[in-house]
């Protein structure tokens, strides 16, 4: 039984096959004729058959060294390709990752960053998954999921974070609602109109955000929370959508979020502006893959301007990865 050769048994081997020549094949591998030598009558050894029929002018493979070239060539091919797969695989170049996030990203933010990381890293392969706020966090601590985006989304320190966005957030009314014809708006003018929004439990620092920032400038309607959960958000829930096309409620959106608003609605800005987050988050002691993702996504952040005014994903207090993340950010 063969099972004591080593790999440069093989590449002595195929290197004496290909040049039919001894000192040449040792040239080629820089090494003394005398050890290359002894590596083939090893190789013999071990398979119990000559490989090469040796006269004083010439050297001939033989009928099993011919059969044993074929292999060789494989094994020695696939090697290689083993190790440069490993090694990308552990540099984080190659593998596949995991990402969630939550409905509101899925026409502008999330594409930009699946579509850099595709330029950049063709070998990592992508899985998409949507989800609340609330499931995405406890899927990336429990493992399930590598990297979670939400906005916004609190995390403790048992993960990793970066403020991505900064985007201002506006509302989606009717458009025979008597707002519908100004292209600004403040919570003044809808104080005591209703509120639609997806249920606290599911994305609560969003809902808080939002709430606490429209209470404080003037809001003081009732809540309305969604009874349809999907990705379609208000135009999916009957009782919403029938309530907001009758200019008696409002719901919230971002100008990036619809596209195009369904028939029958308009999306206006409102001042003050309330900007929300978006966050990227992440177990810390993540593999390299993950911090290729992390670090094209501060990439694209700042390439787009997605932050605003004096903030930056990078300027954030110094973190374990070259984009400058950290333990809480934002």
């Amino acid at each position: 039984m063969a099972d004591n050769f080593e790999l440069r048994h093989l590449r002595a081997f195929v290197a004496v096959a290909e040049e039919l020549n001894f000192s040449r094949a040792a040239r080629k591998l820089h090494m003394v004729q005398q050890s290359l030598s002894a590596q083939v009558q090893q190789l013999e050894h071990e398979l119990g058959v000559q490989l090469f029929r040796r006269t004083t002018r010439r050297v001939e493979l033989s009928e099993a060294g011919a059969v044993l070239l074929d292999h060789a060539r494989t094994i020695l091919q696939r090697v290689t390709s083993a190790a440069e797969e490993v090694r990308r695989t552990a540099a984080g170049e190659t593998g596949r990752l995991v990402v969630s996030y939550t409905p509101t990203l899925v026409n502008e933010t999330l594409p930009r960053l699946v579509t850099a990381v595709h330029e950049q890293w063709p070998g990592l392969s992508l899985q998409m998954v949507e989800m609340w706020q609330t499931e995405s966090i406890e899927s990336v601590r429990a493992g399930r999921v590598d990297v979670g985006m939400a906005r916004p989304a609190h995390v403790d320190e048992d993960l990793e974070s970066v403020r991505l966005r900064d985007e201002p957030i506006g509302v989606v009314l009717g458009e025979r609602h008597p707002l519908a014809g100004r292209p600004l708006l403040t919570m003044e003018d809808l104080a005591n109109s209703t509120l639609a929004i997806w249920p606290r439990q599911f994305s609560p620092d969003f809902f808080d955000q939002v709430v606490d920032s429209f209470r404080g400038h003037g809001f003081r309607g009732r809540i309305q929370e969604f009874e349809y959960l999907t990705s379609a958000l208000f135009h999916r829930d009957p009782a919403a959508r029938a309530e907001i096309a009758a200019g008696r409620a409002f719901s919230v959106a971002f100008v990036t979020q619809f596209d195009p608003l369904p028939e029958g609605f308009v999306w206006r800005a409102v001042e003050p502006q309330t900007l929300i987050p978006v966050q990227l988050y992440w177990s810390r002691g993540a593999g390299a893959a993950v911090r290729r993702f992390v670090d094209v996504a501060v990439e694209v952040s700042a390439a787009d301007g997605w932050l605003s005014p004096g903030r930056s994903a990078a300027s954030s207090p110094p973190g374990p990865t070259a984009a400058g993340v950290s333990g809480q950010v934002g």
